[in-house]
Protein backbone atom coordinates (compact mmCIF):
# COMPACT_ATOMS: atom_id res chain seq x y z
CA UNK A 1 0.00 0.00 0.00
CA UNK A 2 1.40 3.32 -1.25
CA UNK A 3 -0.13 5.33 1.96
CA UNK A 4 -0.16 4.22 5.74
CA UNK A 5 -2.40 6.91 6.37
CA UNK A 6 -4.26 10.50 5.61
CA UNK A 7 -3.73 13.36 7.83
CA UNK A 8 -6.85 15.58 7.41
CA UNK A 9 -7.50 19.33 8.75
CA UNK A 10 -10.91 18.35 8.51
CA UNK A 11 -12.18 15.25 10.79
CA UNK A 12 -16.03 15.27 11.51
CA UNK A 13 -17.90 14.19 8.35
CA UNK A 14 -20.94 15.54 9.62
CA UNK A 15 -19.94 19.27 9.77
CA UNK A 16 -17.36 19.32 6.21
CA UNK A 17 -17.26 17.79 2.49
CA UNK A 18 -13.73 17.81 2.85
CA UNK A 19 -13.25 15.61 6.29
CA UNK A 20 -16.57 13.32 4.14
CA UNK A 21 -13.77 12.92 1.55
CA UNK A 22 -11.16 12.37 3.55
CA UNK A 23 -12.61 9.55 5.78
CA UNK A 24 -14.28 7.49 3.06
CA UNK A 25 -11.08 7.64 0.90
CA UNK A 26 -9.52 6.04 4.16
CA UNK A 27 -11.87 3.70 4.17
CA UNK A 28 -11.59 2.54 0.93
CA UNK A 29 -7.82 2.53 1.02
CA UNK A 30 -8.62 0.70 4.42
CA UNK A 31 -6.07 2.98 6.17
CA UNK A 32 -6.68 5.18 9.66
CA UNK A 33 -7.26 8.86 8.88
CA UNK A 34 -5.70 11.01 11.25
CA UNK A 35 -6.37 14.70 13.12
CA UNK A 36 -3.44 17.59 12.91
CA UNK A 37 -3.02 16.90 16.78
CA UNK A 38 -1.98 13.29 16.32
CA UNK A 39 0.58 13.21 13.52
CA UNK A 40 2.88 13.34 15.76
CA UNK A 41 2.59 9.70 16.29
CA UNK A 42 3.51 8.76 12.65
CA UNK A 43 7.05 7.33 12.90
CA UNK A 44 7.08 5.74 9.39
CA UNK A 45 5.63 5.64 6.01
CA UNK A 46 4.29 7.78 3.41
CA UNK A 47 1.18 9.92 4.19
CA UNK A 48 -1.06 12.05 2.13
CA UNK A 49 -1.96 15.26 3.73
CA UNK A 50 -5.71 15.92 2.40
CA UNK A 51 -6.24 19.66 3.30
CA UNK A 52 -8.32 22.86 3.14
CA UNK A 53 -6.07 25.54 4.89
CA UNK A 54 -8.32 28.53 3.48
CA UNK A 55 -10.10 28.97 6.97
CA UNK A 56 -7.21 28.66 9.45
CA UNK A 57 -5.83 30.66 11.65
CA UNK A 58 -2.79 31.95 12.83
CA UNK A 59 -2.31 29.39 15.83
CA UNK A 60 -3.30 26.38 13.10
CA UNK A 61 -0.79 27.87 10.39
CA UNK A 62 2.13 27.17 13.11
CA UNK A 63 0.52 24.06 13.57
CA UNK A 64 1.04 23.34 10.13
CA UNK A 65 4.54 24.51 10.47
CA UNK A 66 5.11 22.22 13.20
CA UNK A 67 3.57 19.00 11.29
CA UNK A 68 6.18 19.86 8.21
CA UNK A 69 9.32 19.70 10.86
CA UNK A 70 7.98 16.29 12.41
CA UNK A 71 7.14 14.67 9.07
CA UNK A 72 11.21 15.72 7.81
CA UNK A 73 12.59 14.90 11.11
CA UNK A 74 11.57 11.34 11.46
CA UNK A 75 11.70 11.40 7.17
CA UNK A 76 8.21 10.34 6.58
CA UNK A 77 7.16 11.25 2.56
CA UNK A 78 3.89 12.92 2.57
CA UNK A 79 1.98 14.04 -0.59
CA UNK A 80 -0.54 16.74 -0.69
CA UNK A 81 -4.78 16.94 -2.18
CA UNK A 82 -5.39 20.61 -2.27
CA UNK A 83 -9.04 21.01 -2.12
CA UNK A 84 -8.47 25.34 -1.93
CA UNK A 85 -5.61 26.79 -3.34
CA UNK A 86 -5.54 30.20 -2.16
CA UNK A 87 -1.32 31.22 -2.17
CA UNK A 88 -1.10 31.54 1.64
CA UNK A 89 2.53 31.48 2.82
CA UNK A 90 1.74 27.77 4.72
CA UNK A 91 0.57 26.10 1.61
CA UNK A 92 3.97 27.64 -0.06
CA UNK A 93 6.03 25.50 2.85
CA UNK A 94 4.57 22.84 2.61
CA UNK A 95 4.89 22.59 -1.45
CA UNK A 96 8.45 23.28 -0.67
CA UNK A 97 8.84 19.93 1.15
CA UNK A 98 6.08 17.29 -0.06
CA UNK A 99 7.03 14.50 -2.75
CA UNK A 100 3.76 14.79 -4.62
CA UNK A 101 0.31 17.32 -5.14
CA UNK A 102 -2.83 16.65 -5.98
CA UNK A 103 -5.82 19.05 -6.83
CA UNK A 104 -8.97 18.31 -6.44
CA UNK A 105 -10.02 20.63 -9.85
CA UNK A 106 -8.17 22.45 -12.85
CA UNK A 107 -8.82 25.88 -11.46
CA UNK A 108 -6.23 24.88 -8.30
CA UNK A 109 -4.27 22.84 -11.25
CA UNK A 110 -4.06 26.24 -12.92
CA UNK A 111 -3.20 28.56 -9.95
CA UNK A 112 0.12 25.98 -9.53
CA UNK A 113 1.12 26.10 -12.94
CA UNK A 114 4.88 27.56 -12.60
CA UNK A 115 5.08 26.82 -9.02
CA UNK A 116 5.61 23.40 -8.81
CA UNK A 117 5.69 21.04 -11.65
CA UNK A 118 4.66 18.07 -9.26
CA UNK A 119 1.12 18.63 -10.06
CA UNK A 120 -1.82 16.01 -10.85
CA UNK A 121 -5.18 16.99 -11.89
CA UNK A 122 -7.74 15.16 -9.61
CA UNK A 123 -11.55 15.44 -8.55
CA UNK A 124 -13.50 14.23 -6.05
CA UNK A 125 -15.72 11.35 -6.51
CA UNK A 126 -19.41 11.31 -5.13
CA UNK A 127 -19.65 11.74 -1.22
CA UNK A 128 -23.34 10.19 -1.42
CA UNK A 129 -23.02 6.90 0.00
CA UNK A 130 -25.74 5.09 -2.24
CA UNK A 131 -25.74 2.30 0.19
CA UNK A 132 -26.33 4.55 3.12
CA UNK A 133 -30.72 4.52 3.82
CA UNK A 134 -32.62 5.95 6.47
CA UNK A 135 -32.31 3.19 9.17
CA UNK A 136 -36.33 2.59 9.97
CA UNK A 137 -37.27 -0.01 12.36
CA UNK A 138 -40.18 -1.62 15.11
CA UNK A 139 -38.95 1.59 17.34
CA UNK A 140 -37.87 4.84 15.68
CA UNK A 141 -36.37 7.98 18.16
CA UNK A 142 -36.20 10.97 16.96
CA UNK A 143 -34.10 14.24 18.58
CA UNK A 144 -33.82 17.30 17.32
CA UNK A 145 -32.70 20.75 18.76
CA UNK A 146 -29.74 22.81 19.81
CA UNK A 147 -26.34 21.25 19.54
CA UNK A 148 -24.57 22.34 22.50
CA UNK A 149 -27.43 21.24 24.66
CA UNK A 150 -26.91 17.96 24.21
CA UNK A 151 -26.69 15.93 27.13
CA UNK A 152 -24.71 12.99 26.74
CA UNK A 153 -24.90 11.27 30.31
CA UNK A 154 -28.65 11.11 29.62
CA UNK A 155 -28.14 9.44 25.96
CA UNK A 156 -25.88 6.88 28.09
CA UNK A 157 -29.12 6.11 30.42
CA UNK A 158 -31.08 5.53 26.80
CA UNK A 159 -28.68 3.22 25.22
CA UNK A 160 -29.11 0.94 28.52
CA UNK A 161 -32.70 1.18 28.27
CA UNK A 162 -32.09 0.27 24.39
CA UNK A 163 -30.20 -2.93 24.93
CA UNK A 164 -32.95 -5.38 25.00
CA UNK A 165 -35.15 -3.38 22.38
CA UNK A 166 -33.94 -5.53 19.20
CA UNK A 167 -33.72 -3.34 16.48
CA UNK A 168 -33.85 0.38 17.20
CA UNK A 169 -32.78 3.53 15.05
CA UNK A 170 -32.05 6.72 16.51
CA UNK A 171 -32.14 10.15 14.39
CA UNK A 172 -30.78 13.27 15.35
CA UNK A 173 -31.40 16.51 13.95
CA UNK A 174 -29.53 19.71 15.07
CA UNK A 175 -29.60 23.34 15.30
CA UNK A 176 -27.17 25.69 16.30
CA UNK A 177 -27.99 29.07 18.98
CA UNK A 178 -26.60 31.82 16.90
CA UNK A 179 -24.00 32.61 19.72
CA UNK A 180 -22.58 29.11 20.00
CA UNK A 181 -20.27 27.01 17.35
CA UNK A 182 -20.09 24.17 15.35
CA UNK A 183 -17.55 22.81 17.46
CA UNK A 184 -19.94 21.76 19.58
CA UNK A 185 -21.54 19.45 17.04
CA UNK A 186 -18.37 17.68 16.32
CA UNK A 187 -17.39 16.70 19.66
CA UNK A 188 -20.92 15.52 20.47
CA UNK A 189 -21.57 13.84 17.58
CA UNK A 190 -18.61 12.24 17.95
CA UNK A 191 -19.63 11.29 21.90
CA UNK A 192 -22.81 9.96 20.44
CA UNK A 193 -21.38 7.43 17.94
CA UNK A 194 -19.42 5.74 19.98
CA UNK A 195 -22.55 5.19 22.41
CA UNK A 196 -24.72 4.26 19.69
CA UNK A 197 -22.75 3.26 16.80
CA UNK A 198 -24.34 2.54 13.14
CA UNK A 199 -28.05 2.71 15.62
CA UNK A 200 -27.66 6.42 15.02
CA UNK A 201 -28.04 9.02 12.30
CA UNK A 202 -27.35 12.76 11.87
CA UNK A 203 -29.91 14.15 9.54
CA UNK A 204 -28.24 17.55 9.69
CA UNK A 205 -30.39 20.52 10.03
CA UNK A 206 -34.02 19.83 9.22
CA UNK A 207 -36.65 22.79 8.37
CA UNK A 208 -40.04 22.38 10.07
CA UNK A 209 -41.46 20.83 7.09
CA UNK A 210 -38.40 18.06 7.70
CA UNK A 211 -38.75 18.29 10.97
CA UNK A 212 -42.71 17.44 11.13
CA UNK A 213 -42.33 14.26 8.68
CA UNK A 214 -40.21 12.37 10.92
CA UNK A 215 -42.08 13.02 13.76
CA UNK A 216 -44.44 11.39 12.20
CA UNK A 217 -42.71 8.48 11.77
CA UNK A 218 -41.56 8.33 15.16
CA UNK A 219 -42.56 6.11 18.27
CA UNK A 220 -40.25 8.21 20.79
CA UNK A 221 -39.19 12.07 20.87
CA UNK A 222 -35.86 12.24 22.65
CA UNK A 223 -34.77 14.89 24.34
CA UNK A 224 -32.73 15.52 27.49
CA UNK A 225 -31.41 19.05 29.59
CA UNK A 226 -29.20 20.71 31.79
CA UNK A 227 -31.68 20.88 34.51
CA UNK A 228 -34.87 19.59 32.99
CA UNK A 229 -37.49 20.22 30.67
CA UNK A 230 -39.48 23.40 31.19
CA UNK A 231 -42.51 25.48 30.08
CA UNK A 232 -40.92 26.93 27.19
CA UNK A 233 -38.50 24.12 25.45
CA UNK A 234 -40.33 24.11 22.29
CA UNK A 235 -39.13 21.22 20.73
CA UNK A 236 -40.74 18.85 23.17
CA UNK A 237 -44.32 20.68 23.02
CA UNK A 238 -44.00 19.86 19.27
CA UNK A 239 -43.61 16.49 19.74
CA UNK A 240 -46.34 16.12 22.18
CA UNK A 241 -48.37 17.70 20.06
CA UNK A 242 -47.78 15.54 16.84
CA UNK A 243 -48.33 12.70 19.54
CA UNK A 244 -45.65 11.15 20.41
CA UNK A 245 -43.94 10.20 23.45
CA UNK A 246 -41.06 12.01 25.03
CA UNK A 247 -38.52 11.05 27.11
CA UNK A 248 -36.89 13.48 28.66
CA UNK A 249 -35.51 14.94 32.34
CA UNK A 250 -37.76 16.11 35.10
CA UNK A 251 -36.87 18.37 38.06
CA UNK A 252 -39.13 21.08 40.24
CA UNK A 253 -39.11 23.30 37.60
CA UNK A 254 -40.82 20.93 34.94
CA UNK A 255 -44.43 21.57 34.10
CA UNK A 256 -46.75 20.13 37.35
CA UNK A 257 -49.07 18.78 34.09
CA UNK A 258 -45.71 16.56 32.59
CA UNK A 259 -46.61 13.27 34.79
CA UNK A 260 -44.15 10.89 34.37
CA UNK A 261 -46.17 7.52 32.51
CA UNK A 262 -49.29 9.50 31.85
CA UNK A 263 -48.36 12.18 28.86
CA UNK A 264 -44.20 11.15 29.81
CA UNK A 265 -41.70 9.63 30.22
CA UNK A 266 -39.08 10.95 33.07
CA UNK A 267 -35.19 9.24 32.48
CA UNK A 268 -34.88 8.79 36.10
CA UNK A 269 -37.95 6.89 36.27
CA UNK A 270 -38.22 4.67 33.12
CA UNK A 271 -37.43 1.37 32.56
CA UNK A 272 -37.16 -0.81 29.93
CA UNK A 273 -40.44 -2.54 29.44
CA UNK A 274 -41.81 1.24 29.54
CA UNK A 275 -40.50 1.68 26.13
CA UNK A 276 -42.94 -0.99 24.80
CA UNK A 277 -44.72 0.14 21.78
CA UNK A 278 -48.56 0.15 23.17
CA UNK A 279 -47.81 1.96 25.97
CA UNK A 280 -45.80 4.55 23.98
CA UNK A 281 -48.91 5.19 21.59
CA UNK A 282 -51.20 5.00 24.96
CA UNK A 283 -48.50 8.16 26.37
CA UNK A 284 -48.34 9.59 22.95
CA UNK A 285 -51.99 10.15 22.67
CA UNK A 286 -52.18 11.66 26.06
CA UNK A 287 -48.99 13.78 25.80
CA UNK A 288 -50.84 15.11 22.29
CA UNK A 289 -54.46 15.74 24.59
CA UNK A 290 -52.55 17.63 27.66
CA UNK A 291 -50.26 19.89 25.49
CA UNK A 292 -52.95 21.27 23.27
CA UNK A 293 -54.87 21.53 26.87
CA UNK A 294 -51.81 23.21 28.80
CA UNK A 295 -49.27 24.76 26.50
CA UNK A 296 -51.33 25.89 22.98
CA UNK A 297 -51.37 29.05 21.62
CA UNK A 298 -54.54 30.40 22.64
CA UNK A 299 -54.29 29.33 26.11
CA UNK A 300 -51.08 31.73 26.00
CA UNK A 301 -52.97 34.66 24.26
CA UNK A 302 -55.88 34.18 26.72
CA UNK A 303 -53.34 34.83 29.30
CA UNK A 304 -52.03 37.79 28.28
CA UNK A 305 -55.13 39.44 27.48
CA UNK A 306 -56.50 38.64 30.97
CA UNK A 307 -53.47 41.00 32.47
CA UNK A 308 -55.50 44.46 32.73
CA UNK A 309 -53.38 47.21 31.25
CA UNK A 310 -52.84 50.08 33.01
CA UNK A 311 -55.39 52.18 31.66
CA UNK A 312 -57.79 49.19 32.42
Amino acid sequence: MKYTSIVSSHMNPNLSGVAKFNHMLATTLRIPCIGMDNIHNLRRGQVLLSIKLRDFNHLESEQIRGIISHLLNKKVIYDIFFHTFDGLEVEYELLEHCHQVFCGNDEINHALQGIDNRVISAWCPPLLNIKSVLHESRLNLFSFGMAHKIQIKYYKILHKLLQNQGVYSIWVSTAFHEKANFGDFNSISTQLMKVFGDKIQFLGFLSDEAVNYFLGKTQLFVAFFEKGVRANNTSVLAAMTKRCAVLTNCDEYSPSWMRHRKNILNVYQTYAEDLNIGNLEKIGAKAQQDARNYASWNGLIKLLNKIPTEEG
